[in-house]
């Protein structure tokens, strides 16, 4: 077992809507990226993730709220462009220039975005835009020249509100991932002006949220999905057919979920849940399936809880950095 500490605790002024690590300013040290309530855009240096060290890097306002977000490497310039879906049913591009944030592109949806996933469907230089709506339509976008070029346009069943990258030892382009509310699982491939359904599976109840990653440690990503609010299921894919490898069952729905490397060897991965009720599951996947190796419940209050896992002070350890409301907390395994 593993210790989680709750280090330090940051209150905001609005509730956060999405949050996400990602080095905006090349320093070795991941910046906050948050949504809130009020359309506003905001980055953070966490520092060491004390009240006092917390510095606002940029923001942008103004904007709709937000209804879903992305993040990848869109302009093929190593640093991660923040793509948004908003209430007006728009989809924008948002750049970081090393100063403030600004808008680089934005393309009509005609209707209201429900999920965004970036990665690179094509296998060249740059990521593409996978948008998904409530018409029950996905759009995949690439990047041309100054603008968001429609690739592709797919009805398919069901909406969906959560979509992850899939990738998979010798292919040089991703696939991606995505549920519905009737528990299907798909895996969809961009090839030829299309995206192509490659596997499909019924998982059980509504599928609400999806992740992508490698825990086996074989370069292929597996799938964990959320069905009816806390059970998580794990995916493996190969000859195109998907195999449930384990399965995991909370007391409280899970809200938030997020492959990532906490400790051990370089090449191990945990999987890591948020719940409801702000508890915290660091997971590893062994021969019997999943084992919780820490726990720690972080507000006395909670119903939703967010997070995003990654090195906020450049010292190579990675924190787990969970929003509830207007309060963000750090969390640091100890051992």
């Amino acid at each position: 077992m593993i210790d989680l500490v709750k280090t330090s605790e940051v209150m905001f002024r609005e509730a956060i809507t999405s949050i996400e690590l990602t080095d905006l300013t090349r320093d070795g040290k991941q910046e906050l990226v948050i949504t809130t309530m009020n359309g506003d855009l905001r980055v953070f240096h966490l520092g060491s993730g004390t009240q006092e060290e917390v510095s606002e890097v940029c923001k942008t306002g103004g904007l709709p709220p937000v209804a879903a977000v992305g993040f990848g490497d869109i302009l093929d310039n190593e640093i991660d462009e923040l793509v948004v879906g908003t209430l007006d049913n728009m989809l924008q591009v948002i750049v970081f220039d090393g100063k403030e944030l600004s808008s680089k592109a934005s393309t009509p949806l005609g209707t209201l975005p429900t999920a965004i996933c970036v990665t690179n469907v094509m296998g060249e230089k740059g990521a593409e835009v996978i948008v998904s709506t409530n018409d029950k339509a996905l759009r995949c976008y690439g990047w041309f020249y100054s603008c968001l070029d429609k690739l592709a346009h797919k009805v398919v069943e069901r909406p969906t509100f959560s979509m992850a990258p899939l990738r998979s030892k010798g292919l040089p382009y991703s696939r991606f991932v995505f549920g519905d509310e009737v528990g299907y699982l798909y895996v969809y491939q961009y090839a030829d002006d299309r995206l192509h359904e490659i596997a499909k599976r019924k998982v059980g109840g509504e599928i609400m949220r999806v992740a992508t990653g490698n825990i086996n440690a074989d370069r292929n990503y597996e799938i964990a999905t959320v069905s009816d609010g806390n059970i998580l299921t794990l995916f493996g894919i190969g000859k195109n057919e998907l195999e449930a490898i384990a399965k995991y069952k909370t007391n409280s729905p899970i809200t938030s979920l997020r492959f990532s490397h906490l400790y051990g060897e370089p090449e191990d991965t945990q999987l890591v849940l948020s719940l409801g009720d702000s508890t915290i599951h660091v997971l590893e996947l062994n021969e019997s399936g999943f084992t919780a190796k820490g726990k720690i419940r972080t507000m006395k209050k909670s119903i939703e809880s967010m997070i995003a896992v990654g090195d906020i002070n450049g010292d190579g350890n990675r924190e787990i950095v969970q929003a509830v409301g207007n309060n963000l907390s750090i969390i640091r395994p100890k051992f």
